[in-house]
């Protein structure tokens, strides 16, 4: 007699290595473009803003473009995903394009910035804490995604994304209430990481692969 294989239970694995790429390669990416430079925050003044951007305005621009590749390997990696999971892979895409708004913010800001004129710099940089928080939401319906509907079949996965909705949902609930949001904002962004690059090792490893088929949450 012929063996079928139980519902909910996963086919034979098939690694898919140009999906981890996209996602390591984001990973890195990612990483490199925000170490090299920190930008002036929310509350830093007009004139500082201005000259800050206009000292740092070639190199502010290639680190977003940078920053815009990187969005689009996040992109191409959730686009791969949809041969796991359709839901998965659209909540990815919707993440991919949120991730693009900080960037075009830095962007426009050091386009516009002018000493002699820094009102428009300042402006603009007001507004990047508005363009982070469309990106956590972003990720937030990723990682929730993730843990609903794969969580059933990893559960370590599905563990680590609900952390890191969690972890973004709260950050977003400080910053709303006007608390410091202290250690989150480093540890929310190094969070979602992880979560990447733990789903680019089991898209290495085939988990989640083309042949992989897990049961909803």
């Amino acid at each position: 007699m012929m063996a079928t294989t139980p519902v909910g239970q996963n086919s034979p694995r098939s690694p898919d290595r140009v999906a981890a790429c996209l996602a390591g390669g984001f990973v890195v990416l990612l990483l490199a473009t925000e170490a090299v430079l920190s930008l002036p925050d929310e509350r830093a003044n007009a004139a500082s803003v201005a000259t800050f951007y206009v000292a740092h305005r070639t190199f502010t621009i290639i680190l977003q473009i940078l920053g815009f590749a990187a969005s689009a390997l996040l992109g191409g990696y959730a686009w791969r995903l949809r041969r796991v999971d359709h839901v998965v892979s659209t909540a990815g895409m919707i993440m991919a394009v949120c991730s693009l708004l900080p960037g075009l913010v830095t962007l426009v800001t050091a386009v516009v910035a002018d000493p002699v004129n820094p009102a428009a710099a300042s402006r603009w940089n007001r507004l990047e804490p508005r363009a982070d928080d469309v990106l956590f939401v972003g990720i937030i319906v990723f990682a929730a995604a993730v843990a609903l509907r794969l969580g059933r079949s990893l559960p370590a996965l599905g563990v680590l994304a609900l952390l890191v909705a969690v972890g973004c949902f709260f950050r977003l609930g400080l910053e709303a209430a006007g608390v410091g949001r202290g250690s989150l904002d480093a540890i929310v962004p190094l969070s979602f990481l992880i979560l990447i690059a733990v789903m680019a090792a089991l898209s290495l490893l085939g988990v989640l692969g083309p042949g992989a088929r897990h049961k909803p949450s």
